[in-house]
């Protein structure tokens, strides 16, 4: 049998089996990382080099933290804190539950014109033929 556990061959005394090529997991977990390393310095190498990845990499990460903006937990109008159970508005403020309705903080979105184009999207006109007169 192929998948029949046997001790690593690293030494560590775990075991193994065939599919992992005969290497416990944290080995074979080892092995993968190893491989996958030296797979993407032979593409930089190819490429480019190492230090011009490296800055790309840095200043990918820098943009990706200047988009992650961190959300607030005080309601938008009285500042209070509202944790868990605040309310996200179609505005994009966060509301208590007092808040929460767009009359009571003066919501600019305009919710009539929104249903009304969703309603004409999801009800097209269906208009049939005329018919001729004999």
């Amino acid at each position: 049998m192929t998948g029949e556990p046997s001790l690593c061959i690293r030494g560590c005394g775990f075991f193994s089996t065939s599919q992992t090529k005969n290497l416990c997991s944290k080995c074979y977990n080892d092995f993968l990382k190893d491989e996958s390393a030296r797979y993407l310095a032979t593409l930089n190498n190819n490429s480019k080099t190492a230090a011009e990845a490296a800055e790309e990499v840095t200043a990918a990460e820098k943009a990706t933290a200047v988009e992650v903006k961190k959300k607030s937990s005080r309601c938008n109008s009285c500042k209070k804190k509202v944790g868990l159970l605040g309310f996200q508005c179609r505005c994009g403020h966060m509301f208590c539950g007092t808040h929460r309705y767009p009359e009571e903080h003066s919501c600019p979105s305009d919710y009539k014109a929104v249903a009304i184009h969703e309603l004409t999207k999801q009800n097209p006109i269906v208009k049939g033929d005329k018919l001729f007169k004999l």
